[in-house]
């Protein structure tokens, strides 16, 4: 492919493996050429059936430790599930042996059945926008040496997810980051890009990454990422997009990877 190649991360689905297993679906994607790889936030998978998903700060921990080139970030953590200051005393432990590597991604929560199972309170939606605000901004203020944590943390980068008018907002604001669905991805730069210039921020301070989801039961090969990778970026370039995230699940999808990657360098 001509130009720069894209860059892509890689969200390695959380539900339904046991730990090691994960940890070796994530050093073989770790050998590819990927931007970082993603972390899913979910208590329990979704469906008529739950299934069991594992934590993604102890995934993430890991990762970083196995791996010493390995990016990592969070796709997202739900502000409703921890508070701020226990996320920023975390995430400032685990960049002092990881420094770079780490970035944080936080979401308004949209999960509503795995909060429910797992009696945690899901507030509406205004309320868990306003706190995932009040989380960014008071995350950010520990990381650089508040008093949640004992030492201000080496630098580290801050994503906002969601095609919400107010979550676009926030990030056009305080992100470093923002991250939004293939489907509506385009509207949302638009108010991003917006939001940027209402911010005062230099035009394109916040990355906009696109995300190509698969559905459970979905192989990567038949979306139109793994259909035709090339053209699938030549869309989203079009679109805005600085980068983005693809989603795998099985062993097959992450099998699937090197070939398709290789096409886009």
């Amino acid at each position: 492919m001509a130009g720069r190649p894209p860059r892509i991360g890689i969200a390695l689905g959380t539900v339904g493996l046991d730990a090691r297993e994960w940890l070796q679906r994530a050093d073989q994607i770790a050998q590819l050429p990927i931007d970082r790889l993603w972390i899913w936030d979910h208590l329990i998978g979704r469906g008529a059936t739950p299934r069991p998903a594992l934590e993604a700060l102890a995934l993430a921990a890991a990762a970083l430790a196995r791996c010493e080139t390995l990016r990592v970030g969070t796709l997202v953590l739900d502000v409703t599930k921890r508070h701020h200051a226990v996320v920023a005393s975390w995430a400032a432990t685990v960049a002092s042996y990881a420094p770079g590597r780490l970035l944080l991604g936080f979401g308004a929560g949209g999960d509503a059945a795995g909060h429910l199972a797992a009696g945690i309170p899901f507030p509406p939606t205004d309320e868990r926008i306003a706190l995932l605000e009040s989380s960014v901004a008071h995350t950010r203020a520990a990381l650089e040496g508040g008093p949640a944590i004992l030492h201000p943390a080496p630098p580290l980068e801050i994503l906002v997810a969601g095609d919400h008018a107010a979550s676009i907002r926030i990030a056009a604001h305080h992100a470093d980051a923002w991250v939004a669905p293939a489907d509506t991805f385009a509207a949302g730069i638009v108010a991003l890009r917006r939001g940027e210039a209402e911010a005062r921020r230099r035009p394109g301070s916040v990355r906009a990454l696109v995300l190509q989801e698969l559905r459970r039961g979905e192989a990567l090969t038949t979306t139109p990422f793994g259909i035709d990778p090339v053209a699938w970026w030549s869309t989203r370039s079009a679109d805005g997009a600085d980068g983005a995230i693809v989603t795998v699940r099985e062993q097959s999808d992450v099998d699937a990877l090197g070939p398709l990657l290789q096409r886009l360098q």
